[in-house]
């Protein structure tokens, strides 16, 4: 008879406190499992309720992708009230799936940092945080603390011309020389990571960029490599993030 293992409650646990969905690639980096294994262990959590699926349209006409979510014994399990279940599970099902992708890099990214450093505080782009707190022009794909530092997280796909991404930028540069962010983020080093899709994208905002503390990386080379990797091109050269790994549980 299966048992639930500790890897299933983190999995329930980051889908509680940081994310919508994931994927089944996704969640395979969290249970640290073979394809194989993971593909059966998603079956066996999805038919005694730990978990539930809502299917997205893929690229390819016909083709649907799973999305894995708290099924309700995954929702207790996580800490939840059972009678949040139901708005929980229509809110998710109801979701359009209009910028799924966007989302679902963003969640790459996020989960990166969560496995391998210690993450303290993660403030998502839908939070309410960003419309009652403050009003710069942006509202972040994400900002992240862990320990090693602070950023914010832009995942860029190539969708915005760079006309767009360079008001982008010029109201973060703005916003933390206003002061603002120092108010808001006290004792919190400032840094926005735009996580993009090739080399020739970043040579290109490169050129619109005025502030060193604006770094660029492509995603391939983000997810591939380890996160203190020195990859990170910014206006006076290339970086690495300070990070600490993440202890063993």
């Amino acid at each position: 008879m299966r048992q639930l293992q500790i890897r299933h409650f983190l999995l329930f646990g980051l889908l509680k406190e940081h994310f919508l969905f994931l994927t089944r690639s996704q969640i395979e980096r969290i249970l640290t499992l073979p394809t194989n294994s993971t593909n059966k262990g998603l079956l066996w959590l999805v038919s005694e309720k730990y978990l539930e699926r809502r299917y997205r349209a893929d690229t390819f006409r016909h083709f649907q992708t799973p999305l894995y979510y708290l099924g309700m014994r995954g929702w207790r399990m996580a800490g939840n009230s059972p009678e949040g279940f139901k708005q929980y599970q229509g809110e998710i099902e109801h979701r359009s799936d209009q910028h799924l992708d966007h989302l679902l890099s963003v969640y790459d990214v996020l989960l990166k940092f969560i496995l391998e450093s210690e993450v303290a505080r993660i403030i998502g782009g839908e939070d309410s945080f960003w419309q009652e707190s403050l009003s710069f022009g942006n509202i972040p794909d994400a900002w992240i603390q862990y320990q090693g530092g602070e950023a914010f997280i832009e995942v860029d796909r190539e969708t915005e011309s760079p006309e767009v991404v360079a008001k982008k930028i010029e109201n973060y540069t703005r916003f933390n020389r206003s002061g603002t962010y120092g108010i808001l983020f006290p004792g919190c080093a400032f840094k926005v990571l735009f996580i993009t899709t090739t080399e020739e994208r970043i040579e290109s905002l490169e050129r619109i960029t005025t502030s060193d503390d604006i770094w660029y990386a492509t995603m391939d080379e983000f997810l591939r490599e380890k996160l203190d990797h020195e990859h990170w091109f910014a206006l006076r050269g290339f970086y690495a993030l300070p990070t600490s790994p993440k202890k063993e549980v």
